[in-house]
């Protein structure tokens, strides 16, 4: 038997390496492309939680207004600036607006807590579900859940890290599990 002919030892070991690249350059193609989608996610995260922020600083400045209160701006601010970070950033926006006002006008404080109160629900609830839900998509229902295990499991941290990770963990199951049984099946 001749050094290049089919079943020869070169043969085999040149098909071996030829194997072992493409599956090697399959799974460096796979985690090119999660470093990508989890980098866009992440993004696509962080401008969710600014929309919401926004909307937040938005409605509470009218609402703030309409109900006559001269620093509606400066409030509405807080409220915004606030709502950048996850879950305890709202309340504390709201005991920090509590603060502001009832040294300016007592009756006002208790308008603009409970106004402040009904917008960080909203935000939760709705806005949060909904808007950073749809940027990392992932199910609302999924999110709240996310939330409260985080918040659980890990505290302050898990609720800040809870939906770019729960949202980085579906890219990988989509990307090398999911992908991985699809590939299989083709190959069977």
């Amino acid at each position: 038997m001749k050094k290049d002919e089919p079943g020869s030892k070169k043969v085999e070991k040149s098909i071996g390496r030829q194997y072992e690249n493409r599956k090697s350059r399959g799974f460096f193609e796979k985690t090119g492309l999660f470093i990508a989608e989890s980098s866009k996610s992440v993004g696509k995260y962080v401008a969710g939680k600014i929309a919401t922020s926004l909307i937040i600083g938005l409605i509470s400045f009218i609402v703030f207004k309409l109900l006559g209160i001269n620093l509606a701006w400066l409030l509405a601010l807080i409220l915004c600036l606030t709502n950048l970070v996850p879950v305890i950033g709202p309340w504390i926006g709201l005991i920090l607006v509590a603060v502001i006002i009832v040294f300016f006008n007592p009756i006002f404080a208790l308008y603009t807590t409970i106004t402040a109160l009904l917008l960080q629900l909203m935000e939760q609830f709705l806005l949060l579900p909904l808007i950073v839900g749809k940027a990392v998509n992932l199910k609302p229902m999924l999110i709240i859940i996310v939330l409260i295990l985080g918040s659980i499991f890990f505290g302050f941290w898990g609720v800040i890290l809870a939906i770019p990770i729960a949202a980085i963990i579906k890219i990988w199951y989509g990307i090398f599990v999911k992908d991985h049984y699809k590939d299989n099946i083709e190959n069977e």
